[in-house]
């Protein structure tokens, strides 16, 4: 994975326009691994380097008149614009359509990541980016509470509407500092719940959209939406909804965990439902509400499945047995091993924002995220001390 950071195979090519998304899934995955060549002193000048090519996808395309000013992030540097050399660069840039318009899951990774190396997130312009957001989601019809992914048009559901919570919870302390969560007032949970809702299947699943076939991606991430807002109970609000959520998750269990009825096990979805598992259990135990039984996955097997699904020689994991390694998978399955516990030595993952702990409780600490950066830039200091001291002493770092 850390080899990936500067060089992936030419399969990826296709996927230039989301090189974000790919290097959320690198440095999320070295994270929960510990990784000491990202995540030390030795990493600095690789993790500033990640920083200055995330914003230089910082982008302000020029607002409409009489519209306010938005921003985000694109998935790339593709477009050609000129490379800014510094952060400061990227942040004072003024606004321009050089870069194209921001995408919605560019911006939910590119704020994850950056907080993940370490970057004050107070210094982008939040106000802005939540401007952005808020013009993405629908307010009328069948698909109002949903979120399209950009500003031009496009397909609206489940994925990019928790997108856009993430966003609002990782911003909330850069745009309010020194207030608790209640939502920045630039979504409207109203109606993100009400859309959750009418996607909620028959079956105790959750699709894309109204009136869609369940899926294990819009089951996780219509639960971690409505969790992350504390609005949890709206949807399991008794009847024996509870019961019908855990029921359709754990039916999803083959030896791994399939997506949809009548698929084949595919490792992503061991942590897309055993997460979404993971919060309806939480909850039903947090609040009262359903019975749920101890032990609904058997984890041995779907541990199992997940390592049988790693590659031998090259490591990473594949969707399938036999598949070849990609990131993606191999973020989700870091993911479910860490939240299962079926591989030690992990970073705790923080389920509801799809990161480890330690980035989760950046977000929700009531420390501004200034105080976090200079903590950990004091702390990276005095590691590389220490590994000063440690090569003075074994003399240069020789044998002794």
């Amino acid at each position: 994975m850390h080899y990936s950071l500067s060089s992936l195979p030419p399969a990826y090519a296709s996927l230039d326009t989301n090189r974000l998304t790919l290097l959320h899934f690198l440095v999320h995955s070295l994270d929960l691994l510990r990784c000491p060549k990202l995540f030390s002193p030795a990493g600095a000048e690789t993790r500033e380097g990640i920083t200055g090519w995330i914003l230089n996808c910082l982008v302000r395309p020029p607002a409409e008149p009489g519209e306010p000013q938005t921003a985000g992030f694109v998935g790339s540097t593709y477009m050609g614009a000129a490379f800014l050399p510094s952060a400061e660069a990227s942040l004072e840039a003024p606004p321009s359509a050089e870069r194209g318009g921001p995408h919605i899951a560019m911006t939910y990774t590119a704020l994850l990541t950056l907080l993940a190396l370490g970057f004050d997130l107070s210094l982008l312009p939040a106000r802005e980016i939540l401007e952005g957001v808020s013009a993405l989601q629908n307010l009328g019809g069948e698909m109002g509470g949903s979120f399209r992914s950009h500003h031009e048009g496009s397909e609206s559901d489940m994925r990019f509407l928790y997108c856009a919570v993430c966003i609002d919870r990782a911003l909330w302390k850069a745009h309010s500092p020194g207030r608790p969560y209640g939502g920045s007032g630039y979504i409207r949970p109203d109606l993100i719940v009400g859309y959750v809702r009418r996607c909620s299947a028959y079956d105790g699943g959750l699709g894309l959209g109204p009136g869609l076939e369940s899926h294990g991606g819009s089951y996780f991430t219509g639960l971690a939406s409505l969790a992350l807002m504390g609005r949890l109970g709206d949807l399991l609000d008794g009847g024996g909804r509870v019961e019908r959520a855990v029921g359709w998750g754990v039916n999803r269990q083959i030896d791994g965990m399939q997506g949809r009825i009548n698929k084949p096990p595919d490792t992503c979805y061991s942590y897309w439902v055993g997460g979404g598992l993971h919060l309806v259990e939480k909850f039903a135990k947090g609040s009262g509400m359903g019975a749920v039984p101890e032990d609904l996955l058997a984890n041995g097997e779907v541990v199992g499945f997940v390592l049988e699904c790693q590659h031998p020689a090259f490591g990473g994991v594949g969707k399938l047995k036999g598949a070849p390694p990609d990131v993606l998978h191999t973020f989700y399955s870091l993911c479910y091993l860490s939240m299962s516990g079926g591989v030690a030595g992990l970073r705790e993952v923080d389920v509801e924002l799809g990161c480890s702990k330690r980035v989760g409780d950046m977000i929700r600490s009531d420390k501004s995220y200034a105080e976090l950066a200079r903590e950990m830039k004091a702390e990276a200091e005095k590691e590389a001390e220490v590994e000063k001291e440690k090569e003075k002493e074994g003399g240069g770092g020789g044998a002794s």
